[in-house]
């Protein structure tokens, strides 16, 4: 009999999920954010989504995740589900999420 074993992802990947009605970034990513509320914006020419830190305005992030369901209605990309690639630009305080790249 061949056992497979499991291993629990890391909560700490460099990764954002994207579910139904969320935007889950990953611990250390939030962690990185500067503040407890972001501005989204979304590039359609690169597929690319924004998430910046911002000290007042935007929306508020919370166990690290975004009310995001008016987001994906708002830019057309609410068929986006999954989990991506993500990278943390700290001149920017900004996490860029690459839709293109799926984990």
């Amino acid at each position: 009999m061949a056992f497979e074993v499991y291993r629990p992802r890391s909560s700490g990947e460099n990764s954002v999920a994207i579910t139904k009605h969320h935007i889950r970034i990953g611990n250390r990513l939030a962690s990185q954010l500067k503040g407890d509320y972001v501005e989204v914006a979304y590039d359609k020419e690169t597929n690319k989504l924004r998430v910046k830190g911002v000290d007042e305005g935007g929306m508020k992030v919370t166990k690290s995740k975004i009310g995001a369901r008016g987001i994906f209605n708002y830019f057309g990309i609410g068929e986006v589900k999954g989990s991506f690639a993500a990278e943390y630009n700290a001149g920017d305080n900004a996490v860029f999420v690459d839709l293109n790249k799926k984990k």
